[in-house]
């Protein structure tokens, strides 16, 4: 049946296999896609549209039709596609890569299992025997998703079979070595100098490996030796060295490679620029991640919500406060919208810096955009409007505090201890005792039961009133009389 709401398709008068394929790839709806392609290949007229006869698509269509449905989620709709397109074609193994396809979409879905089972059935359901290919694709999805004892009895099945691992075999055997912690890297290692003929992701995959458990000086050779062999590092490759360089606090050796992966025409991407920009602000070298801002702009490579942190964070924690508001303005004109951790770094450097009010400026604006607390970031929320409250205090901005306090118990954050005791000893000492018993109530209220010192200080400010003073003596003067 047509999709609800469907209009009729105006065929042309001679259809092909080439006109249905670019009906298909126009048609932006998936499953109206694959109705279409239904009415094509039918056996008879269709009874909602006027086809001008049966079909045989091309391996193409059907391809193209399956990645659009699994990239729509609707894997049972693509492999009932793959069984029935077994008809269409006299060759099973014009059948192959669409259910290449199949395969990797259920592994990208989070379903390994159901990959190995299409591919277990396929000579029966399909009459489409296994090949080196589909043997690699599944084992990549059983690496993928950590199911090792079942990627090697897969693997001992292939040979078995008689399909020798290719590289790209190999290549997913190194990602299972690399990827598993508690694998020793040697024999990584082992298996990668096994391999007849290594290619860049072999490489990649390697040199991954040896950073994260710390080889640097052994990934950096891998890295060398490929150059030596002609074997062209990837951005995957460079994104890789420099990111780790940058974490080690190599930052000479990092923008070095940085540099060198320009000359060679390698373009880097977000995540190389994230990645170095995060290593240098982390470093003390803001200067040079703000000029890497810059260059990512010019290359129209918008940088995201994590990499101003990172530069606003570093430009906060070197001091140079006005140069993190110019970030933060520069991001609101790119329509990047700041987060809850981004405005608490500038708060928190604006704080630390003696800078109060403004540091108030921020957290009412951060307020302002509908950034509200939920359960992950309570905490931070917390941290942040105390950290206000404690700096107002301290520069004497009672009234500001005041402001901020009332926000504060309005969005229901939570006042420390603390923070409670500072604003009652505030407001106590300006003898504006009306605010610091308010505040004393709520923290009653709280169940946060003041300390000793909280109560002598707001009993001492109520003494130092005269007619307290006064009122009390005379109580006293009555009592020692009679």
């Amino acid at each position: 049946m047509p999709p609800a709401n469907s209009t009729p398709t105006k065929w042309p008068k001679t259809l092909t296999a080439d006109h249905l394929h670019r009906l298909v790839r126009a048609e932006r709806d998936p499953r109206c896609a694959l109705a279409l392609f239904d009415a094509a290949t039918a056996a008879s007229p269709s009874t909602f549209t006027s086809t001008p006869g049966p079909i045989t698509p091309s391996p193409a269509t059907v391809s193209l039709l399956t990645s659009r449905l699994a990239s729509a989620g609707l894997l049972p709709l693509a492999a009932s596609l793959l069984s029935r397109s077994r008809a269409l074609f006299p060759s099973a193994a014009a059948l192959e890569p669409p259910f290449l396809t199949l395969l990797r979409a259920f592994s990208r879905s989070h379903l390994p299992l159901a990959a190995l089972h299409l591919f277990r059935s396929a000579p029966s359901t399909l009459a489409l025997p296994h090949s080196a290919r589909s043997y690699t694709a599944v084992l990549a999805a059983l690496v993928a998703h950590s199911h090792l004892p079942l990627a090697r009895s897969l693997l001992a099945d292939m040979r078995a079979a008689g399909f020798a691992p290719t590289t790209a075999t190999y290549n997913v055997l190194l990602k299972a070595h690399c990827s598993d912690a508690a694998a020793p890297i040697d024999d990584a290692l082992r298996l990668f100098r096994s391999i007849p003929k290594t290619d860049a992701c072999s490489y990649n995959t390697v040199i991954d490996g040896l950073c994260r458990r710390s080889h640097l000086a052994e990934a950096l050779e891998l890295f060398s030796e490929m150059v030596a062999k002609d074997i062209a590092p990837t951005v995957v490759t460079y994104t890789t060295v420099i990111h780790w360089l940058a974490r080690e606090g190599c930052f000479d050796d990092a923008l070095k490679i940085f540099d060198e992966m320009g000359r060679r025409g390698v373009s880097p991407n977000l995540i190389t620029y994230s990645s170095l920009i995060d290593g240098l602000c982390k470093g003390g070298r803001a200067a040079s991640a703000l000029e890497l801002l810059d260059r990512m702009t010019k290359e129209r490579k918008l940088p995201n919500t994590i990499t101003y942190s990172s530069v606003i964070d570093g430009l906060c924690k070197e001091c140079r406060l006005s140069e993190a508001m110019e970030v933060l303005d520069r991001m609101h004109l790119q329509g990047r919208k700041p987060d809850a951790g981004l405005f608490g770094k500038l708060i928190a450097g604006l704080c630390n810096a003696g800078r109060a009010m403004e540091a108030a400026n921020y957290l009412d604006e951060m307020v302002l955009t509908g950034i509200e607390p939920n359960r992950v970031t309570w905490s931070l929320h917390a941290r942040i409007n105390n950290s206000v409250l404690t700096a107002l205090c301290a520069a004497g901005e009672l009234g500001r505090a005041f402001q901020v306090y009332q926000s504060t118990r309005t969005r229901s954050i939570s006042t420390e201890p603390t923070t409670f005791h500072l604003l009652v000893e505030s407001f106590s000492k300006k003898n504006n005792l009306e605010k610091a018993a308010r505040v004393l109530l709520d923290m009653l209220s709280e169940r946060c039961i003041p300390e000793r010192e909280t109560w002598d200080v707001i009993i001492s400010g109520y003494w130092s009133k005269k007619r307290v003073r006064q009122e009390a003596e005379e109580m006293w003067n009555q009592i020692t009389v009679s």
